[in-house]
């Protein structure tokens, strides 16, 4: 992707207008080339400004793409990547610096995202329209918005924060933005959740004759469950290392519970029916990113890692997987007998058939969680959603918050959720040991959401929400990961000389920096 300056990427609300074509899947998000509406007579109304909010999803859909999985996932105390690869290599090694392609690529899509949602927000918000479709788009942009900032102020700290549309291009006091607190930056995310949580519509499966429903056409919108279940987590995140708002558990845990008990969403009763093609749009995933994949293709393995549209017009599928994700040994062995859910990393490399090819090493481990060879993928390329916010991560982030507030028979009560769903029929993983208390349970609920939520990209978001030492133990600590039985992949070594504090966020792209005389570094990078 071509470098940029952030003030550059402004120049995407005429991209919106004039050239992109809104991606699909399964008809949802209806293709429409938005060439085919003159700027002029843009966003007259409600149905207009709906096809704008789809360019946001496209944008999005780039955004949760192979730059998300590695910067979220790899090098966490879940895993790392073990390809002969430079630029993935710096993840699990820490040794990424401001010019990784994945590192800039991350900050240029979001902005781009935010600029586009920023531009649907105010072209419909002027709309003289009494349709209460309004409302419904612009919450569906400032969802959009609240979630790719989210992103933004995990991996980045401080950022510009952009909420107007900006069109004057050549006014450097507007262009040049600055980076603002993080305070700032999530108290934005919030107020743009709870206008979402007040305007969206519910999922289509959902009956209730007092609020409105999506139709089926319209399957991967954001809706009130999405806006919850995203507020729940960013409460959480808030509360939590590095910001330490602790009023936020609070927040986090009443919303939480809101979702748990308005009975709007359900766990799947076959834990790996998640990670199916046929459980792609099952009622646990409360957002999803949706993907489709053209073609009749067969894989030894494939992922989910950068699946993006290859319908007519739209976008081409990825080219990478999960095949190569390491779990770390200390992960893999975190799993007790019995545990169903450690075949989602069994051992050794799956082959088409279906077996398993071991090698001569006593721990040898894959990620397999998105790998499904009896469905039509390509060897890299698939027709699975990017996995963004699913009901186990809420019910996982009510039992954090309630073991902060030291309410440990709620987090009891949730986690026995969990661990009743990996059962899947048999007798293991036992009920939570109600004795734990205090660290030890909030330890125990540190490894199952690792354990339930693996290569899903919350690794190092809730190994740095941890805090700086547990970050430090966990990640620095880790020397070795599994690997496909090569002795030069076999063992990663390196961490223990490589990590530091600063290595919690990643730098600020150099073009932003080079470009944008207001932009500073994070500390630690050039």
């Amino acid at each position: 992707m071509e470098n940029m300056k952030i003030n550059k990427l402004l120049i995407l609300f005429v991209t919106v207008l004039s050239s992109i074509i809104i991606t699909s899947c399964h008809d949802e998000l209806d293709t429409v080339p938005l060439s085919t509406l003159a700027p002029e007579n843009f966003f007259n109304d409600v149905d207009e400004a709906e096809i704008a909010v789809n360019g946001v999803y496209d944008k999005i859909a780039e955004h949760f793409q192979q730059n998300f999985i590695y910067m979220s996932d790899h090098g966490s105390h879940v895993g790392t990547i073990v390809l002969n690869n430079s630029n993935l290599n710096m993840y699990g090694w820490y040794t990424y610096t401001n010019s990784n392609r994945f590192v800039t690529g991350t900050w240029q899509t979001a902005y781009e995202a935010i600029y586009r949602a920023n531009a649907v927000i105010n072209r419909t918000s002027i709309l003289d329209s009494d349709d209460p479709g309004k409302n419904r788009v612009i919450a569906e942009a400032r969802f959009l918005r609240a979630l790719v900032y989210f992103n933004l102020v995990r991996f980045y700290g401080d950022v510009p924060l952009v909420l107007d549309e900006l069109l004057d291009l050549d006014n450097t006091e507007v262009t040049n933005q600055s980076r603002v607190s993080s305070n700032l930056v999530y108290d934005a995310i919030i107020d743009d959740l709870l206008f979402a949580e007040e305007h969206l519509n519910l999922a289509s499966w959902v009956v209730d004759e007092n609020y409105p429903s999506y139709d089926g056409s319209n399957l991967g919108r954001a809706t009130v469950g999405a806006a919850k279940g995203l507020l729940a987590k960013v409460y959480l995140t808030r509360a939590s290392y590095p910001q330490r708002d602790l009023d936020s558990y609070q927040l986090a845990y009443d919303k939480a519970k809101e979702m748990i008990n308005d009975a709007h969403y359900s766990l799947d009763n076959d834990y790996f029916n998640l990670n199916s093609l046929d459980g792609k749009d099952s009622q646990e995933w409360i957002f999803q990113i949706q993907y489709d994949v053209l073609g009749e293709q067969t894989s030894n393995w494939g992922g989910i890692q950068n699946p993006l549209n290859e319908k007519a017009g739209g976008r081409k599928a990825s080219d990478w997987g999960y095949g190569r994700m390491s779990p770390t040994f200390k992960f893999a062995n975190s799993f007790e007998d019995g545990d169903p859910r450690l075949q989602a990393i069994a051992k050794g490399r799956i082959n088409a058939d279906n077996s398993i090819k071991y090698y001569n090493r006593s721990k040898v481990w894959f990620s397999h969680k998105y790998r499904f060879p009896s469905q039509p993928l390509s060897r890299f390329n698939t027709d699975m959603n990017a996995p963004i916010l699913r009901f186990a991560d809420v019910i996982l982030v009510y039992a954090e918050a309630a073991a902060e507030l030291g309410l440990d028979s709620d987090a009891h009560d949730a986690l026995d959720l969990i661990l009743t769903r990996a059962q899947n029929g048999g007798s293991y993983p036992a009920l939570v040991d109600r004795s734990l208390t205090g660290d030890n349970l909030k330890e125990f609920i540190f490894w199952e959401r690792a354990r339930e939520l693996c290569f899903e990209g919350h690794g190092k978001f809730d190994v740095v929400r941890a805090g700086l030492d547990k970050f430090m133990a966990e990640v620095k600590g880790q020397e070795e990961t599994t690997g496909e039985g090569d002795p030069s992949k076999t063992k990663v070594v390196g961490w223990s000389e490589n990590v530091q504090p600063y290595h919690i966020l990643f730098p600020i792209p150099a073009a932003e920096i080079e470009s944008n005389p207001n932009m500073t570094q994070n500390e630690g990078y050039n």
